[in-house]
């Protein structure tokens, strides 16, 4: 059964086992890593239409459960383009939270 885990930032983010190895952090052109391809397209598809909230998820979930990825180092850059838009905009304290999240 998945459940739930609450983050830094207030959002969800299913509790899921890192699935990554040797072969995914070669950037494999199996059927994981097109999964990988698609789930990554998708978040930049939310983030594109505005639904903020989801594709940083999206990203989060990439990032952290499958480190070493291609999938993964784009989604860290995502999450960074993101923190720095928040700083931008004032929302220092949202900034700060990914940025730290990130190291």
């Amino acid at each position: 059964m998945q459940t739930e885990t609450e983050t830094a930032l207030g959002m969800t983010e299913p509790a899921i086992a890192p699935t990554g190895g040797a072969e995914e952090a070669a950037g494999d052109s199996s059927v994981n890593g097109r999964m990988l391809d698609r789930l990554l397209g998708m978040a930049r598809g939310y983030h594109s239409e505005g639904n903020l909230r989801q594709a940083m998820e999206m990203y989060w979930t990439l990032l952290e459960n499958h480190p070493g990825t291609s999938q993964a180092q784009g989604a860290r850059v995502s999450l960074l383009d993101q923190a720095e838009a928040y700083e931008r905009e004032g929302a220092r304290h949202v900034a700060r939270a990914v940025y730290e999240r990130l190291l």
